[in-house]
């Protein structure tokens, strides 16, 4: 048998040691879950872009000539269902942020013919293309929204800057 040896003061740790460790560690899990709420809000925000492209488009497939170039547009046109969708009401209805573009169906491929400009407040057909064959059943509408998205902890700012700029796009198939 082995002779039981008390272990001395060296060998139990300074009474500090587990207050150092717990300090260290806890600043770890801090920024840890600083990034996860970090991640939830951006993920949301991410979701009501998302939503609310997919509401424009939903619209803009049946209504494909419904367009505003109002700050606050109507709910009965492309822009104001998206901002209708929850989450976006405060979306600049601008060219830089909400896009409504329309592409023509060339067998397998797809071919950007217009899109509707809030700038000019016109629609804006490519070479080649009118309103009335690129606006026309069978090809697809798209909507695709721009927004920045500030950073609420402020603990990733540092990192990749205090901004992030959150995109979303939907496409339907023009119906009437």
């Amino acid at each position: 048998m082995e002779p039981h040896l008390a272990a001395g003061p060296r060998e139990r740790g300074s009474p500090g040691q587990a207050l150092v460790e717990f300090a260290l560690v806890s600043m770890l899990l801090v920024l840890l879950l600083g990034a996860v709420v970090e991640f939830g809000f951006l993920f949301d925000h991410k979701l009501e872009l998302a939503n609310a492209a997919r509401a424009g488009a939903r619209w803009g497939a049946t209504h494909s000539t419904a367009w505003s170039a109002a700050a606050t547009p109507p709910s009965n046109t492309i822009e104001g269902q998206v901002q209708a969708a929850g989450g976006t009401s405060t979306l600049a209805n601008d060219d830089s942020h909400l896009l409504v573009e329309y592409l023509a169906v060339s067998g397998s491929s797809l071919v950007q013919c217009g899109h509707y400009s809030a700038g000019s407040g016109a629609f804006v057909a490519q070479a080649g293309y009118t309103q009335s064959t690129c606006v026309a059943p069978g090809n697809l509408v798209r909507v695709t929204l721009t927004n920045p998205y500030s950073l609420v902890t402020g603990l990733l700012g540092g990192v990749i800057g205090a901004r992030v700029t959150v995109q979303a796009l939907a496409t339907m198939p023009v119906m009437s």
